[in-house]
């Protein structure tokens, strides 16, 4: 269970991340948003490559990660952009649906199972989502 505080951290700093985004994008575009974020992440990386943590060198496993950095990046534009159009309050439960797609992916690429339990989560999920971006 060593992952559930930084799950619960994760949480809690995308929820946040939806507020201070959203006060952001009233006065700014997502277009003038990103360059910050890539200050925050510059710092984060210079940071760990000074206390050795993090390097450039090519390894069997750098593919994958230079698509899950340009998913992130993917991800953060939409989570922008949909912030820019529509409430906070909406937008970011709906976006927190990502668990159910990530359960299908790693069913197929992954080989994970879906059980039912699994399968009774997702509907949980969709149905909470529903429920939320429906409320006024």
């Amino acid at each position: 269970m060593s992952w559930l505080v930084p799950s619960i951290g994760y949480v809690l700093v995308v929820g946040a991340l939806g507020v201070t985004s959203k006060l952001a994008l009233d006065t700014l575009a997502w277009q003038q948003l990103l360059p910050w974020t890539l200050v925050a992440y510059a710092v984060a990386v210079g940071a760990l490559i000074i206390i050795g943590e993090a390097d450039f060198h090519w390894r069997s496993g750098t593919g994958w990660a230079l698509a899950s950095a340009a998913l992130a990046v993917s991800a953060l534009v939409l989570l922008y952009v949909a912030l820019g159009l529509g409430e906070a309050s909406k937008v970011v439960p709906v976006t927190a649906a990502y668990p159910a797609a990530t359960v299908v992916l790693a069913a197929i690429f992954l080989g994970e199972n879906i059980t039912p339990a699994r399968v009774g989560g997702m509907a949980l999920v969709v149905i909470g989502v529903i429920v939320l971006a429906m409320a006024r």
